[in-house]
């Protein structure tokens, strides 16, 4: 099984999506997630006919809520049958697009869950103290579905911290693996590339970042039993165009 995570680069700073969509709709069939975890799905981004241009293979997880008020849905391939499925809003974090959207699945005789999140992003001691109460709402999420299904559950987004922070530290002591650790494959590179620039031709062109893994800030994470094969940044260059953060994504075993 196939799990991508990808911060879609929301419409917030005069990106407008009409002219991006195509590029990463070209990254998300090419590498053909099973499950595939959206951020900054803004009003815009729902507008703009992403969902429908995938319906043919995925169904979106999260459209309960009214007036585009969810900002981290995700997709997942229409064979897989959900089990059970919520949203929660991050608290104690003061922006209304910071949840997790999560679901249990079955996939024949094999059940397994995934929580889609965005955590916090302001930088500096006190924001660093929002985010590892983050991590404490989507580990108390985790163990929740861990102990009520056992089946393993997997967490990915934006969590806007490196792997040396204190949102790994309540990770381990909840015993959520980052799936880079391990992977058999795995690629040495960070997921945030920086903002592509639009040039004179209307579009936008981004670069390959030069950082390495310990500078990643999206990341997937499990509680549970799993084998970890590939844990891989997309850097093709319709990614690189089409948002900030390269898309990252774990091929798992149950």
């Amino acid at each position: 099984m196939r799990i991508m995570t990808s911060n879609i680069w929301g419409d917030y700073f005069g990106n407008p999506v009409d002219v991006r969509i195509d590029q990463i709709l070209s990254v998300y069939r090419k590498y053909a997630p099973d499950i595939l975890g959206l951020q900054e799905i803004t009003k815009g981004w729902w507008q703009s006919g992403l969902f429908e241009a995938l319906a043919d293979t995925y169904a979106p997880m999260g459209t309960e809520l009214t007036h585009h008020d969810n900002f981290v849905p995700f997709l997942y391939n229409k064979r897989l049958h959900p089990l059970a499925k919520g949203y929660e809003h991050l608290t104690d974090t003061p922006d209304p697009s910071k949840g997790i959207t999560w679901a249990v699945f079955e996939d024949g005789e094999t059940v397994f869950a995934v929580c889609n999140t965005h955590f916090w992003y302001k930088g500096g001691p006190e924001h660093d103290a929002v985010r590892v109460i983050n991590a404490e709402q989507l580990s108390s999420l985790m163990e929740y579905i861990h102990g009520r299904w056992h089946c393993p559950v997997f967490a990915f987004g934006d969590m806007n911290t490196r792997c040396d922070s204190g949102v790994f530290t309540v990770y381990g002591g909840h015993h959520i693996r980052h799936l880079w650790d391990l992977a058999e494959t795995k690629t040495d590179i960070c997921s945030h590339h920086g903002d592509p620039v639009k040039g004179e031709d209307g579009k936008y062109h981004g670069k390959k970042t030069t950082a390495d893994h310990t500078g990643s800030i999206d990341h997937i994470v499990g509680l549970g039993q799993f084998a970890v094969q590939n844990y891989m940044v997309v850097e093709d260059q319709n990614a690189l165009d089409a948002t900030d953060h390269s898309p990252v994504y774990a091929d798992v075993t149950l």
